[in-house]
């Protein structure tokens, strides 16, 4: 009897033995990022937070971080590279990647990958490019990252597709009052001079001046190579989780939900929705996602992770039209999903985006967004024609005079008018090129206000 008792006893260690370490093996599995089959036979999408810890079982300390799929990367090229595909290309993070609520990913990181594909350019870009004497079959270069170098020197690999940058940030000024024709002529000329001078002084003292001697040189001609310059900035974004080493993972500060009030502050977000002015209409809807933990006043506790997501509307639009009229975008955020899924109220308007380039875009002091003319739209019809009308008068011009004169179509027009040095010649150069520049500037359609997804944005929160 005693050793049947013995046999019972050890068959119940044996089985709580096994029981207890399949338990310990489940808390040890990250949760599943694959879609998950639901009832209705549909896939149902991975989570789409920004980043998030590794969870651990209750007795061990998390050492790993997840990078969501879905995240952009800021990246810096900080040399030129020939636009070919296939070329091994190395770039540097510029914006730090949170996880929660501290930096798991600092600035200057490295980040290797190659071009992959160059998309042929489209459109007014390349109808503008020809018009003005450049027939370049011109190429936007894609690039994929597959390996990034952590602060210890290993390198991880990764998957992320990166398209190129080209918007500016632009901050909430003060009111401005409207201003007269012969104010706004005045302003104009102004700001045409201020950013000739600047940007002759940021050529002189730039540590690349000659790629800025490069580039001015591929503008005036007919045909020229194509390259990924020293500086130009790209957003990666991440098609597959990355799991990565983090040393504060098990250390991180608690979060503590708002209950109904969040207080002022100012919270970096990113687009996950394109806006555009052309299109979108009022009650389109908004998201975005929070890039930076917003942290307590004495910074103890997180009250928003990264990751947390917002929800806003389009609350005015107005396309652009003929005759130069730009664009207006409006929109609020109104709402934040915490990551427990519980939904709190927010009122959160822009103070800062970053504008694509050429829209010269503002923002008014209940954070819209506005379009508007190019800073030349008064000075360089202004110039060419006067250039256009002494071309007129003096017919005894020498080469020096010709190529001045001849404007609008790049280096082939300044060798046409040098070599022949005829008035008909640099005439029909000059009036071609004040056609173009009033066209392009009064006549045609304005700018658009339009905000790429990823687009980085400060939002206010008012305390309402």
């Amino acid at each position: 009897m005693r050793s049947w008792n013995s046999v019972a006893i050890g068959m119940a260690y044996l089985l709580g033995g096994v029981l207890g370490l399949q338990g310990q093996t489940r808390t040890l599995l990250a949760p599943s990022t694959r879609p998950q089959q639901t009832q209705s036979g549909q896939k149902s999408a991975a989570p789409a937070n920004s980043s998030s810890v590794l969870p651990r079982g209750p007795n061990s300390t998390p050492t790993t971080a997840v990078l969501a799929a879905g995240l952009p990367l800021r990246v810096q090229i900080d040399r030129r590279y020939r636009m070919r595909k296939g070329k091994p290309i190395e770039g540097r993070l510029i914006d730090p990647v949170y996880a929660v609520d501290h930096i798991v990913l600092p600035v200057n990181t490295r980040i290797h990958g190659s071009i992959s594909d160059l998309a042929p350019v489209h459109g007014s870009k390349r109808t503008w490019a020809r018009l003005n004497g450049d027939f370049t079959p011109l190429k936007q270069p894609v690039l994929r990252f597959t390996s990034i170098t952590l602060p210890d020197g290993s390198r991880l690999p990764i998957d992320a597709e990166a398209s190129e940058r080209t918007a500016d940030l632009v901050k909430m000024g003060p009111p401005v009052k409207k201003k007269s024709r012969i104010q706004r002529i005045k302003a104009d000329i102004h700001a045409k001079f201020t950013g000739m001078k600047q940007g002759i002084s940021n050529a002189f003292h730039s540590k690349h001046k000659s790629e800025k001697a490069l580039q001015i040189f591929y503008g005036q001609l007919p045909y020229h190579p194509q390259d990924i310059w020293t500086g130009t900035e790209f957003d990666a974004e991440l098609a597959q989780p990355v799991t990565l080493p983090d040393a504060k993972a098990g250390d991180l500060l608690p979060v503590t939900p708002p209950h109904g009030h969040i207080p002022p502050g100012t919270l970096d977000v990113r687009l996950m929705t394109p806006l555009t002015s052309k299109t979108d209409k009022v009650g389109t809807p908004v998201e975005a996602v929070l890039t930076q933990p917003y942290f307590s006043q004495n910074h103890k506790d997180v009250i928003l992770p990264t990751g947390t997501q917002l929800t806003g509307v389009v609350t005015q639009a107005k396309h652009a039209r003929a005759w130069g009229r730009n664009g207006t975008l409006r929109f609020t955020f109104r709402q934040v999903k915490l990551p427990a899924g519980t939904m709190e109220n927010v009122h959160a308007q822009m103070t800062a985006v970053e504008g694509k380039k050429g829209q010269n875009v503002t923002l008014d002091s209940e954070g819209g967004a506005h379009a508007n003319a190019d800073k030349g739209k008064y000075m360089d019809p202004l110039v060419l024609g006067y250039l256009a009308g002494a071309n007129a008068v003096d017919t005894n011009q020498n080469q020096v005079d010709a190529a001045d004169t001849s404007n609008g179509f790049g280096l082939p027009a300044r060798v046409l008018s040098i070599l022949f040095v005829s008035g008909t010649t640099i005439s029909v150069f000059a009036y071609y090129a004040v056609g173009q520049s009033v066209t392009r500037r009064w006549i045609m359609r304005g700018h658009e206000v339009v905000f790429a997804k990823n687009t980085r944005m400060e939002l206010s929160v008012a305390d309402r």
